[in-house]
C-alpha cells in the first residue's frame, strides 16, 4: 500500500526529487515546491523563475487556496510607443517581458503549510543547475525550434550553444548562474529574489538589455491568494484558480453540458458536444479575460446553467463562428501535481509561456525570462488592454477534484490555450477509478486552435491514432479537421494523482512528456 504520498510531472528527475522528499519527512507542499524548481533547472524550455504561476493548495485540514502567481506590467513600459511600432505586442524580446511572479508563488505556496525550509526544497536543483543536467527530449525539441532566437541572445548562447549550433539530446548544460541565484534564494528566503542583492543583480542586468522591469517593480510585486472557482458537477466538486487565470473556460465548458445532462463519466463518449461546449467557453475567454480588477468579467453569468442551456444549443450549430484566433503561443509549461496521507494536495502549473519565453537570460543571475505580456491586447478597450500595473490573460488551468467534500484528484495540464480542452477530455477516466491512470492520460485526444498550435486557420487537431469517427464527429460548422501525429506534444501533456478507496495513491504522467508518476 502507497500510503505516504504521490507526485506527478513531466520530467523523470522532478518527480523523483519530490518522493525523495515525501520519503524524508516533507509533505504534498514541500514536495511539489522541490519538484518546480528541478524543473526550472532541466525544463528552462518551459519554465524559469523568470516565470509566473498558478496553484490550487490544499491543505490538511481541508481548506483550499487559489495562488495567483502573476506579475503586472511593469511601471514604466511606453504602452503608446508599442502601438506605434504593430499592432500586437512584440513575442520575444525584453518589450515581452513581465514582472515575474514564480518565486513569490513558491513562497506563498510554502506558507501554506509546508514543513521544510527552502534550502531543503532547492537543494536538488542547485545541483542539477550547477553540475549539470542532460538535454531531454522535449528539450532537444524546443532548443532546435528556437536555435536562432537562442544563438542570437547572449545569456541562452553560453548555456545552449556549442561549437556553433544548439546542444542536441543528451548533451550535459550546466548553468552556474543560475545555481548561485538559487543558491541565494536558499540562503535568505524566495523574498531575496525580489528584495535583495538578487533582485538588485537582476533588475541592473534587465536594464543593460533595455527593459523596463526596475528594483521598485519587483519589490512591489506580491502573488494574489484567494478562494478558487469552483463548480459541483453530477457529485464531484472541480476547483481551478480564477482569472486572471482561465480556469473559468473549463468550467463553462463542462457546466454547458451539465445543462444538457451530459455528466463527468460521459465526456469522452460525445466529443462533438465536448468539442462544442469548448468553443463556446473558448469564445467568452477571448471575449471577457483580463486582469479582474481593471475589466468586469461576468463569471456567475457564464456558470450559470439555466442561461448556459440555450446558448449551447445555439453553439451546436454555430461551432466555430465563436472562436477568436490567438496569436502564436505554444503553451510551453509544466504542471505538478502532489498529494500525500494527512490530506495536502497541490495543483501546480508554472511557465515560460511560448518556448524560452522572451528569449533572453539575465547572464548575471542565469535567469531566463517569460514573455506573459504576450497575454495582453493592444486594442484600446480590449479586456486584456495593455496598461502599466495590470496582469495579463493567463492560460495556466490548475485542477483539483472533490468527491464528498474529500480530495480526490489533483490534475495538470500543459497546453496553453487548449489546457481546459485537455483537462475535460481526461476527467472522465481520472474519474473512473477502474481505468488505468497511463493510458487515460497517453490517450488519443483531440485540441482546436489556429496559430497557437500551428495551423494558419482555426482548425481540430486529431492525433492521427484516434478514432475515425471523430473525423466527422469532430467536423463542427465548418471547423475543419487535420489529423497530427500520434502522442504530438502540441496536443499538451497531462499529469495526475488520484486517491483510492483504499487510502493509497495513484500517479501518472503523460507520454507525450519525459515525466513519471511516482508513489511512495
Amino acid at each position: 500500500m502507497n500510503a505516504n504520498g504521490a507526485i506527478a510531472t513531466p520530467h523523470a528527475a522532478a518527480s523523483e526529487a519530490g518522493i525523495r522528499i515525501l520519503q524524508a519527512g516533507g509533505n504534498a507542499i514541500d514536495a511539489a515546491l522541490s519538484a518546480a524548481a528541478v524543473l526550472t533547472a532541466i525544463y528552462p524550455h518551459q519554465c524559469a523563475i523568470g516565470g509566473d504561476l498558478f496553484a490550487l493548495v490544499r491543505d490538511r485540514h481541508g481548506n483550499t487556496t487559489s495562488v495567483n502567481g502573476s506579475g503586472v506590467l511593469p511601471a514604466a513600459v511606453d504602452v503608446e510607443k508599442l502601438r506605434e511600432q504593430g499592432n500586437e505586442v512584440p513575442s520575444t524580446g525584453i518589450h515581452s517581458i513581465t514582472v515575474p511572479g514564480m518565486v513569490a508563488g513558491w513562497k506563498d505556496i510554502a506558507s501554506l503549510g509546508a514543513l521544510l525550509s527552502p534550502a531543503e526544497q532547492l537543494q536538488t536543483a542547485i545541483g542539477l543547475a550547477e553540475k549539470g543536467a542532460e538535454v531531454s527530449p522535449s528539450l532537444a525539441r524546443g532548443l532546435q525550434s528556437q536555435s536562432e532566437q537562442i544563438k542570437n541572445d547572449a545569456g541562452l548562447a553560453a548555456v545552449f550553444v556549442d561549437g556553433g549550433a544548439v546542444k542536441k539530446l543528451g548533451d550535459i548544460f550546466t548553468q552556474p548562474a543560475l545555481a548561485a541565484t538559487l543558491q541565494s534564494l536558499a540562503s535568505d528566503g524566495f523574498d531575496s529574489f525580489y528584495t535583495g542583492p538578487t533582485a538588485t543583480m537582476l533588475a541592473g542586468g534587465l536594464r543593460a538589455l533595455g527593459s523596463a522591469i526596475s528594483e521598485v517593480d519587483l519589490r512591489r510585486h506580491q502573488s494574489e491568494l484567494t478562494t478558487p472557482l469552483g463548480f459541483d458537477y453530477d457529485g464531484v466538486t472541480l476547483l481551478t484558480c480564477p482569472p486572471n487565470s482561465q480556469g473559468f473556460v473549463l468550467l463553462e465548458a463542462l457546466a454547458a453540458l451539465d445543462s444538457i445532462g451530459i455528466g463527468p463519466t460521459e465526456l469522452n463518449d460525445r466529443p462533438g458536444f465536448l468539442l462544442a461546449a469548448s468553443i463556446l467557453a473558448a469564445g467568452d475567454r477571448d471575449r471577457y479575460l483580463g486582469d479582474p480588477k481593471l475589466t468586469e468579467i461576468p463569471l456567475a453569468k457564464l456558470l450559470d446553467k439555466s442561461s448556459l442551456k440555450a446558448r449551447f444549443k445555439a453553439a451546436l450549430t454555430d461551432g466555430a463562428a465563436a472562436i477568436m484566433d490567438a496569436a502564436p503561443a505554444h503553451g510551453d509549461t509544466v504542471s505538478i501535481c502532489t498529494m500525500d496521507a494527512q490530506g495536502n494536495s497541490v495543483s501546480l502549473i508554472q511557465s515560460v509561456y511560448q518556448t524560452f519565453g522572451a528569449g533572453v537570460l539575465e547572464p548575471k543571475s542565469g535567469v531566463i525570462m517569460h514573455n506573459r505580456a504576450r497575454g495582453f491586447s493592444l486594442k484600446k478597450g480590449a479586456p486584456n488592454e495593455m496598461k502599466p500595473g495590470a496582469r495579463p490573460a493567463h492560460t495556466l488551468t490548475p485542477l483539483l477534484v472533490l468527491r464528498n467534500g474529500e480530495i480526490a484528484a489533483s490534475i495538470g495540464a500543459m497546453g496553453g490555450r487548449a489546457q481546459p480542452q485537455i483537462l475535460s477530455q481526461i476527467l472522465s477516466g481520472v474519474l473512473s477509478l477502474d481505468r488505468d491512470l497511463s493510458e487515460v492520460l497517453s490517450a488519443p485526444r483531440w485540441v482546436f486552435g489556429g496559430a497557437d498550435i500551428g495551423f494558419d486557420c482555426v482548425k481540430t487537431a486529431v492525433e492521427k491514432d484516434a478514432s475515425d469517427e471523430w473525423d466527422d464527429t469532430l467536423a463542427i460548422a465548418g471547423l475543419p479537421v487535420e489529423r497530427v501525429g500520434a502522442r504530438d506534444e502540441r496536443m499538451g501533456h497531462s499529469n495526475a494523482v488520484r486517491r483510492l478507496p483504499d487510502g493509497s495513491f495513484d500517479s501518472a504522467s503523460d507520454v507525450r512528456s519525459d515525466g513519471i508518476g511516482l508513489t511512495c
